[in-house]
């Protein structure tokens, strides 16, 4: 069975060794970018030309076809980072069993994060028949919308002292397209619950706002669906089709 390197064809992959390393301090991306790929990268391609990896900084996934072969190389992987002075997390680092409608075996570790997404398995549509099987995809993290959350308390919008929604529009829209060109590549609808809280957020800036909505729910909303109807382009959102 060939093993795909690229994240999108993660279906073809058996087993993941996921591993974090802790390089401990602060150390300069350019460097250690350096470091890890003589220390790692280029080790692993003259050990053993058949394994396919990704890394990103110091996060990596390597592809392995069986579960020996992962135990092995996961083994060795260890003893070459630590010849080299680093150690792997040893709470993030992990063998991962990519379960799909193909690979029904039970394993302990079927889902991971990696670079804001996690990966695991899920009901996907078959493009020829239309019907539903499980495969391997990814879609943004709990953490990655979590702290996206967490961005949107710090803003404060419903205390904003914008003078019309414009203004809110012109602060956030940077960030929406940012989350959106990220995020919506795989599964984008798990931003969804994203929207939601955002569009919470402006009815409140309105309540607070102007006084006739500040009593009145109901309004308020009725007031925001009327602005994205006569301004459907005012947030990067609602240009790019979201419901909320």
């Amino acid at each position: 069975m060939k093993i795909k390197l690229l994240i999108s064809n993660y279906l073809n992959a058996l087993l993941c060794i996921i591993t974090y390393f802790a390089l401990g301090g602060v150390i300069s991306p350019l460097l250690a970018n350096l470091y890890l790929h003589y220390t790692l990268d280029a080790w692993i391609n003259r050990i053993d030309p058949s394994v396919q990896f990704v890394r990103y900084a110091d996060d990596i996934i390597i592809h392995c076809k069986t579960q020996d072969q992962a135990e092995q190389t996961l083994q060795i992987v260890k003893e070459r980072v630590g010849e080299c002075g680093l150690r792997l997390h040893p709470e993030k680092t992990k063998i991962v069993y990519c379960k799909d409608f193909k690979r029904k075996g039970t394993y302990e570790e079927v889902k991971f994060d990696f670079l804001g997404y996690t990966f695991q398995p899920r009901p996907a549509k078959s493009k020829k028949t239309g019907k539903l099987f499980l495969g391997y995809d990814c879609a943004m993290s709990i953490k990655s919308r979590s702290r996206i959350f967490e961005v949107i308390r710090k803003m404060g919008i419903p205390r904003m002292t914008c003078e019309s929604i414009v203004g809110i529009a012109h602060h956030l829209n940077p960030k929406l397209r940012g989350w959106i060109q990220y995020f919506g590549k795989f599964r984008g609808y798990s931003l969804s619950k994203v929207f939601y809280v955002l569009r919470i957020k402006l009815v409140r800036w309105a309540r607070y706002h102007y006084k006739r909505y500040r009593y009145s729910l109901t309004k308020a909303y009725k007031w925001l669906d009327r602005v994205r109807e006569q301004y459907p382009s005012l947030f990067y959102h609602w240009h790019v089709g979201y419901s909320n």
